[in-house]
């Protein structure tokens, strides 16, 4: 069957594809009311569209997020369907996994999943149950927090019809999911997602997963502090009367003993046998908690510029989004010398990262990039950056001026740099320009400056009230 991706949804637009798995496509987004926003859809794969069953656990999941609100879960903004593809539109976590922090000092990553915890404690007083807790659904937002993701198999007690899972159905993943879930998924209650928390800190505290084991911390790993293995083993009794009865009481537990005496000086170093450098990749966490005056552009840098060089285009994409985080103003001579050896599928990454830190020497190659298919758009953006903070403006509007309105992927950088002969054009050719792109330019046009503003907003204002909808709400912002 062949995949019918909407192009846009209002006014987000859907870009790259990031990834896929057996039920649903995911592709970067981006708002043109709020380009600085890192957005993600996910879209049910089209053959699963006609399994009543899988569209209702799939809307359920954005429904059931779209009211939860705390620090440590993605965020959905909305969901619903773009003709026949049902879609949800959530937050980008462009850090990678859990997985990738393997091998981390053991009390780092309790300090990382005891927020964790607190957000599924949170969850369960909504009455919503994960039920497929594992480490690829915990993953790192640009800021480093680390947030639940997944919530497709939930159990809600939301209402009438919210239970939609089959007695029958097996619901989680082998080696995470509890013993009680083998029967019947919908009898289950939190504690099958504390087991899975505790199978997720077994895994990463000792080295070895909990599944393949089935041994105490301490004949896993020697030393292992004797109070904190007492909670896990809690945590994983088999029997769910035994089990630790809340996640807010693991919680309270792990962060208890991580402040008491037995955790001072255990678990600061990485677990014996693994090397930074053997992970699976960096995340955007490790690379900030690893920054420091100390640390050169080499070390900082190095692994998003490694990443850029190879993989799909949605990890390329994720090592972008690091590299900008990474960056820091002293680094615009260790950028341009990347930039002057990078591959053409990664320039646009390198533009981007100077378009943060850059100053003037930065600004004769981001004017020569705007002739690369691979990084035009970028490069005016970013040279529009680099102008404000230079104090070069006129130089660079002079290099993105174009007759009229122009090409569209300039018109953030004109109208960031108060390009006015941009702001008239819209008297003459805002008539001709399609739907999709009177809103793009009005997106752009909330850069101007204040006069200018409100220049456009006069200009089109009459035709714009006439016709409502969408571009009413975009000149409504300007």
């Amino acid at each position: 069957m062949s995949v019918l991706i909407p192009r846009q949804i209002g006014s987000v637009r859907i870009l790259e594809r990031l990834g896929e798995g057996g039920m649903a496509f995911v592709h970067r987004a981006e708002d043109m009311y709020r380009p600085e926003r890192q957005l993600a859809v996910k879209f049910l794969r089209p053959e699963t569209v006609s399994d009543t069953e899988i569209v209702r656990r799939f809307l359920r999941e954005g429904e059931v997020l779209k009211r939860l609100r705390h620090p440590h879960l993605v965020e959905v903004m909305d969901f619903g369907r773009s003709g026949s593809t049902p879609y949800l539109l959530m937050e980008l976590l462009p850090g990678g996994s859990i997985k990738a922090c393997r091998g981390e000092a053991p009390a780092g990553i309790l300090r990382r999943l005891v927020p964790v915890m607190d957000a599924l404690a949170y969850t369960h007083g909504a009455g919503i149950i994960h039920r497929d807790l594992k480490p690829s659904n915990l993953l790192f937002a640009g800021d480093g927090r680390l947030k639940v993701t997944d919530f497709g198999v939930c159990l809600w007690e939301g209402g009438e019809g919210t239970r939609v899972t089959r007695s029958q159905m097996v619901v989680g993943t082998v080696g995470y999911m509890a013993p009680e879930q083998h029967g019947d998924p919908r009898k289950v209650d939190g504690r099958c997602d504390v087991y899975a928390l505790g199978t997720i800190v077994y895994e990463f505290t000792t080295g070895q997963p909990y599944s393949q084991v089935q041994l105490p911390p301490a004949a896993v790993r020697p030393g292992f502090p004797p109070k904190l293995a007492g909670i896990l083993l809690h945590a994983l009794a088999s029997d769910p009367g035994r089990r630790t009865p809340a996640m807010a009481e693991l919680r309270n537990q792990c962060a208890d003993w991580l402040a008491g005496a037995e955790a001072a000086g255990w678990g600061e170093e990485a677990l014996p046998g693994f090397r930074l450098e053997d992970r699976e990749a960096p995340t955007l966490t490790r690379a900030n908690s690893r920054r420091g005056p100390e640390e050169g552009p080499s070390e900082r840098l190095d692994p998003y510029l490694d990443a850029l060089k190879s993989g799909a285009v949605g990890s390329r994409r994720a090592a972008a989004d690091g590299l900008r985080s990474a960056a820091q103003p002293g680094d615009e001579a260790y950028l341009l010398e990347a930039l002057a050896l990078c591959p053409e599928g990664a320039r646009f990454a390198l533009v981007g990262a100077l378009g943060e830190v850059g100053g003037g020497d930065s600004l004769a190659v981001l004017l020569g990039m705007l002739r690369d298919p691979f990084a035009k758009a970028e490069a005016a953006e970013a040279a529009s950056l680099v102008a404000l903070r230079s104090g070069r403006v006129p130089e660079v509007l002079a290099a993105l001026l174009e007759p009229g309105l122009g090409t569209s992927w300039r018109w953030s950088a004109r109208a960031r740099l108060g390009d006015a002969g941009w702001a008239e054009a819209f008297r003459t050719e805002w008539p001709a320009l399609p739907l999709a792109l009177r809103v793009q330019a009005l997106g752009a046009a909330q850069m101007l400056p204040e006069a200018l503003r409100a220049r456009v907003k006069a200009i089109i204002g009459a035709e714009v009230q006439r016709a409502g909808g969408n571009l009413k709400q975009a000149w409504d912002s300007l």
